[in-house]
């Protein structure tokens, strides 16, 4: 009997360990001895970077769908996955400003760290005189003490700097992985010429269009913008925590009436609650863009959600920019 109950203590300490080695999150890496493991920081950098990579390297993602790029915190185990890893990929301390603190407690002198927006202008051009003077928020463009200012960060909007980016990927994954170069080229020729096919859309559809604004509650659009000479009118900060005073609210009610604007867009996953109370006052529909700094639960299925979403986005803005 005694040995009996040996054997059982030792098949269920067993059993425990290897769950615990089989258990994963999002930001842990699957391991598999023929591909290099990547570690991107959220939902467009992922995308971008699977793309190239494709099924010779498991790529993961630390940002979860229900989660903000802004305000994240590195768990314990998101760590312990960067230290394992080949390659971190991140869009830029702009968006991720705690990935310097998280890169200062890693352990890994192997590491190949890709910042995506590198080199890439975020100071917008395409400027407008209602969204977002400082002291007409109640409150500043600031996480945990981090001030975007006028730099925006979202330069997976535009399809154009995503392509010119791409490189960056291939040369780090090469580093790592030089039997891959190939594929990795392939594939970035492959999503080069998606990205190009979706710069034609855009410029095709607002080439000729007189009226280049529209409405945002998030101002995340501005890359997007200035690529195709629109304007973003928008109502809130860069980030969604900033909310506009009733002066705010009364500007922006005021153009879409002077300016005849058939709609005002929200962002995805947010509330569109401010949108929807413009709405009333001014006659218009609302309608959803995607700043994609997550994974859109709309297109969660999709072969290529990145994509898809960008050509809805496309389908969207023709309401405004006619």
């Amino acid at each position: 009997m005694k040995k009996m109950i040996r054997l059982t203590s030792v098949l269920f300490v067993v059993a425990l360990f290897l769950l615990a080695c089989t258990s994963t999150n999002d930001a842990e890496i699957e391991k598999n001895n023929d591909n290099i493991h990547i570690v991107t920081s959220m939902f467009p950098v992922y995308e971008i970077t699977k793309e190239i990579a494709d099924d010779r390297a498991n790529v993961s993602v630390m940002v979860g769908p229900n989660e903000d790029a802004h305000h994240y915190e590195p768990s314990a185990r998101a760590v312990a996955s960067v230290n394992e890893a080949d390659v971190f990929v991140y869009s830029s301390d702009e968006m991720e400003f705690w990935v310097k603190s998280l890169l200062s407690v890693v352990e890994n002198d192997d590491l190949i760290v890709v910042e995506l927006g590198e080199g890439l202008d975020f100071e917008m051009h395409s400027e407008d005189d209602h969204s977002h003077d400082e002291d007409e928020h109640d409150d500043h463009d600031d996480h945990h003490g981090h001030d975007h200012g006028n730099l925006d960060p979202h330069f997976w909007l535009n399809p154009v700097s995503v392509e010119k980016q791409l490189p960056l990927i291939v040369d780090a994954l090469l580093q790592v992985d030089k039997e891959g170069k190939e594929l990795y080229e392939e594939q970035a020729a492959r999503f080069s010429k998606e990205l190009v096919k979706i710069d034609q859309a855009y410029s095709e559809a607002f080439e000729s269009a007189t009226n280049r604004s529209f409405v945002v509650q998030h101002q995340a659009f501005g890359h997007l913008a200035d690529q195709y000479d629109l304007e973003q009118v928008a109502i809130g900060g860069l980030t969604t925590e900033v909310e506009p005073n009733p002066n705010q609210l009364a500007k922006i009610v005021e153009f879409i009436k002077e300016q005849q604007l058939p709609i005002i867009y929200y962002q995805s996953g947010e509330s569109s609650a401010i949108a929807e109370t413009i709405s009333n006052e001014t006659g218009t529909s609302v309608g959803v863009l995607y700043d994609l700094e997550s994974l859109p639960a709309d297109f969660a299925d999709a072969n290529q959600p990145y994509i898809a979403a960008m050509k809805e986005n496309l389908e969207q803005l023709k309401q405004s920019i006619q």
